[in-house]
């Protein structure tokens, strides 16, 4: 059992104390950060199965069919598009990288649908190849680019609206707002289900809007809502398209520090779906469509667990200690890009009487990489386990090779086993892309 005091919430639900130690499953951290090396990241199926139930058991507010379409953004990997694809679930995907990963995943095309505010030729030709369930209309310039086409079968299109609504949350994730550059205006969503209504290979099937990320405030999303109904009884009144698919997007928030709210997924998904279902029926009416969710780290973020080893260490004149990890804004740049605060423990004694504050750092060149500002943290030596919870959404995904970082390891936690996802790179890798110039 993990004591009160923890913040049990944050971590893998099989993350357990052993003789005062951090476990997940029968696996000692410590142990495991030493023998797979850091910085290693750790994701537990456990935990995704359990958001993945709380969605479904939350979608049945909504009374119509439903699709999880999972935010690949957050992360997606080969054996991650596997797990989500043998579970049902669909994707929402932005380039042909991502769109590839599932599709070798086993993700079925129907299923997946493609956004993006620049999407080229090549990726909407590659999208139309593969048949996939749609494709979200950001921009007019696109619809163009579409209307050109010459597609094997007609194309199934959604519009994304910009309902010029705002979540609380940082201004880089909100994408909802009327100066963003993501989706189209109600002007301009009106122009393009005409336009599409006069190409016999464009099918108007769909509306989305998403209007951020990591907001937990769910009344700027309802007034979303209202707005993407409000376009659904305009778009099938002028008998321009039948509206299958209803995506007010995805973004609910989840708590990565212990001051963070949180909330219950299966209440706050609940609660999205009986609103959009009371929306539906007040503005539009007839058959409910497909609800489609994209959630990405609400159903990962809790699930990930980075493991780093304590190095350097500077003790202040303030009582501030200064403790270096090998891993930093290269592996999670989400400090750095967004002020993100996070806690952590060590893994050996996780619930050690504290030693006082300590910012935690990053080895590379930029005072910008740290990865908790301050967090009061027990005596800590050079070879301790350092782990970071709340991390499997947004870190990997966006990590680069800056100062010839090699990227970490991934295994996932499976039913007591280990099973790699990811390998770690290697200098190798670094070197696969260049081309050496010939001799003089």
């Amino acid at each position: 059992m993990l004591p009160t005091k923890f913040p049990r919430h944050l971590w893998p639900l099989s993350l357990h104390f052993f003789q005062k130690r951090l476990f997940l499953g029968e696996h000692d951290l410590t142990d495991l950060a030493r023998r797979l090396g850091a910085p290693l990241y750790l994701y537990d199926l456990a935990t995704l199965d359990h958001a993945i139930s709380a969605y479904r058991h939350g979608l049945r507010g909504w009374p119509g069919p439903s699709l999880i379409a999972y935010a690949s953004k957050a992360w997606l990997s080969l054996p991650l598009a596997q797990l989500l694809a043998r579970r049902g679930l669909g994707f929402d995907v932005v380039s042909v990288g991502e769109l590839e990963i599932a599709q070798r995943g086993g993700a079925d095309p129907r299923l997946i649908h493609i956004h993006g505010n620049n999407k080229s030729p090549g990726l909407l030709a590659r999208a139309a190849d593969a048949g996939v369930g749609g494709i979200v209309v950001d921009n007019l310039h696109e619809l163009t680019l579409l209307e050109k086409m010459q597609p094997p079968a007609p194309l199934s299109l959604w519009l994304r609206l910009n309902p010029d609504q705002s979540p609380d949350t940082h201004a880089y994730r909100q994408t909802g707002h009327y100066g963003s550059k993501f989706g189209l205006s109600w002007e301009e969503a009106q122009i393009a289900a005409r336009r599409i209504a006069q190409a016999p290979h464009l099918q108007l099937t769909g509306l989305h809007a998403h209007i951020g990320s990591q907001f937990f405030d769910l009344k700027p999303l309802f007034r979303a809502i209202d707005r993407l109904a409000a376009l659904a009884a305009w778009v099938q009144g002028q008998g321009l398209g039948e509206v299958r698919y209803f995506s007010p997007g995805g973004g609910l928030g989840v708590p990565y520090h212990p001051d963070d709210p949180a909330p219950r997924l299966v209440e706050a998904v609940r609660g999205l779906s009986e609103y959009a279902a009371r929306a539906w029926q007040e503005r539009v009416g007839g058959p409910y469509p497909t609800l489609a969710l994209e959630p990405g780290r609400s159903l990962i973020a809790r699930a990930g667990l980075a493991l780093y080893t304590v190095g350097a260490m500077r003790h202040l004149t303030t009582g501030q200690r200064i403790i270096a990890v090998d891993g930093g804004m290269s592996d999670n740049l989400r400090p750095a890009l967004y002020g993100a605060r996070y806690t952590a423990a060590l893994a050996h004694a996780p619930l050690a009487p504290t030693a006082g504050p300590a910012r935690i750092v990053g080895p590379l060149c930029e005072s910008g990489d740290f990865l908790i500002d301050s967090i009061d943290l027990p005596k800590a030596h050079p070879g301790d386990v350092l782990v970071v919870p709340s991390s499997g959404a947004y870190h990997l995904s966006m990590a680069s090779n800056y100062n010839g970082m090699l990227r970490p390891a991934v295994w996932l936690h499976a039913r007591g086993k280990l099973i790699p996802m990811q390998r770690r790179e290697t200098v190798a890798d670094l070197l696969r892309r260049d081309f050496p110039l010939p001799p003089q």
